[in-house]
C-alpha cells in the first residue's frame, strides 16, 4: 500500500461504517488535488503533513462534539477501553468461576450452582465493566487536562507531534483477515465451558425434578459417563489444540493459511470424535430411558427412537456448521 492508501486508512477505520467509502473517495480526491500531476513521495509526505494527523482528519469528518476531552487523548481513550473491557470480562468470570468451585459443597444440584454462578457472573461482570470504565475514564480525563509528559501509563504510548513518517511502521490488516482480542477471549471462554460439562456431564446433563422448596433435585445422568470418558484422551488433545489455536490467533490478530489449516483440522477431528460419540450404542445411561418413558407415558422404543433423531439432527447441524467455519477460515486467510 503507498503511504496516501495508508494515511487514508487511518482516517476512515476511525469513522462509522456507513461513511467510510464516501470519506475514502473524498479524502483521496483531496490529496490528489494537492499534489502534481506527476509527484514524489517526498510531496505525497508534504501532502499529508498539511492534513495532519489522521486522528484529527478523522475527528473533523465526525463533527460529533468533545467537551471533555481533546481529540488525541480521545481516540488513545477509545483504544484503551476496546483493549481493557474484552480482558476485564475474561478475568471475571475465570475469578466467579473459581470462587463457585472453591464454594461449592455438593449440597444442592450442580445445575442449579451453574445457573446461580451464571448469574452471579453476569452481575458481576456489569460491576466490573461499570468501575472499569469510570476509572479509565478519570485517568484520561486527568491525563488530558495534566499534560500526557506529567503522566505516563504503561499501555499509553508517548505521544509526540504526529509526522508523515510515522506510516511506515504502521501494519495494515484488511478487515476480513483481522482477528479481534475478544474473539479469542471469548474463544477461551467457550473452550472453559466445553471442558467443563464433558468432564462433569454425568453430574449436569441429567433428569431432574424438583424439591419441596422448588430447588432442582437431579435424579440420574443422561448420558453414559464411561463411554464419554472413552474418548478422553483424544478430547484431551482437542482442547489442548484449540488452546493453541487461540493463542495463535491473539498473536498474530489474523487469519493466515497455517492458522485456517489448524482450524480445519481441529474442526474435522471434533467432527470425527462428535459422531463417533452419538453413534456409540451406550452412549445413553440405561435407567434413563426408561424413565423418561414412565414420566410422558410412552414407550422406551418411542423415547430411544426419538433421541436417535436428535443425535442424527446434531451431527447434521455440526457437520454442517464446522464445514462453514473451515470455509470462511481458507476465505478470511485468502482474502
Amino acid at each position: 500500500m503507498t503511504l496516501m492508501d495508508i494515511y487514508i486508512d487511518e482516517v476512515t477505520k476511525r469513522l462509522h461504517k456507513n461513511k467510510r467509502e464516501e470519506v475514502r473517495l473524498e479524502l483521496k480526491a483531496s490529496i490528489e488535488a494537492m499534489l502534481p500531476q506527476e509527484y514524489s513521495e517526498a510531496e505525497v509526505k508534504a501532502a499529508l503533513k498539511k492534513l495532519g494527523s489522521p486522528v484529527e482528519v478523522a475527528a473533523s469528518y465526525q463533527k460529533i462534539p468533545r467537551f471533555f476531552m481533546s481529540v488525541n487523548v480521545y481516540d488513545q481513550y477509545i483504544r484503551t477501553l476496546k483493549l481493557a473491557i474484552p480482558w476485564a470480562i475474561f478475568i471475571t468470570i475465570v475469578v466467579q468461576i473459581i470462587e463457585k468451585v472453591m464454594l461449592y459443597t455438593g449440597n444442592e444440584a450442580l445445575l442449579s450452582a451453574v445457573i446461580s454462578a451464571f448469574t452471579m457472573t453476569i452481575i458481576a461482570i456489569f460491576s466490573v465493566l461499570f468501575h472499569v470504565l469510570f476509572w479509565i475514564t478519570v485517568i484520561f480525563l486527568v491525563i488530558d487536562r495534566f499534560g500526557k509528559d506529567t503522566i505516563q501509563l504503561p499501555f499509553i504510548p508517548n505521544t509526540k507531534q504526529w509526522t508523515p513518517e510515522d506510516l511506515a511502521d504502521i501494519k495494515i490488516i484488511p478487515k476480513e483477515k483481522v482477528i479481534s482480542l475478544s474473539e479469542a477471549i471469548f474463544s477461551l471462554i467457550g473452550i472453559a465451558i466445553f471442558s467443563f460439562v464433558y468432564w462433569n456431564a454425568n453430574r449436569l446433563l441429567g433428569i431432574y425434578t424438583t424439591n419441596d422448596n422448588g430447588s432442582l433435585k437431579y435424579v440420574m445422568p443422561i448420558f453414559n459417563q464411561h463411554v464419554l470418558f472413552l474418548f478422553a484422551p483424544i478430547i484431551l488433545c482437542c482442547i489442548l489444540l484449540s488452546l493453541i489455536l487461540v493463542f495463535l490467533k491473539w498473536r498474530t490478530g489474523q487469519w493466515t493459511m497455517p492458522i485456517a489449516i489448524m482450524n480445519a483440522l481441529l474442526q474435522i477431528l471434533g467432527t470425527i470424535v462428535f459422531i463417533l460419540i452419538a453413534i456409540h450404542p451406550d452412549i445413553l445411561h440405561s435407567a434413563a430411558i426408561p424413565y423418561i418413558a414412565a414420566i410422558i407415558e410412552t414407550t422406551s422404543a418411542k423415547v430411544t427412537f426419538t433421541i436417535d433423531k436428535i443425535l442424527l439432527v446434531s451431527i447434521i447441524i455440526t457437520v454442517l456448521a464446522n464445514a462453514f467455519d473451515i470455509y470462511q477460515g481458507f476465505k478470511k486467510a485468502k482474502s
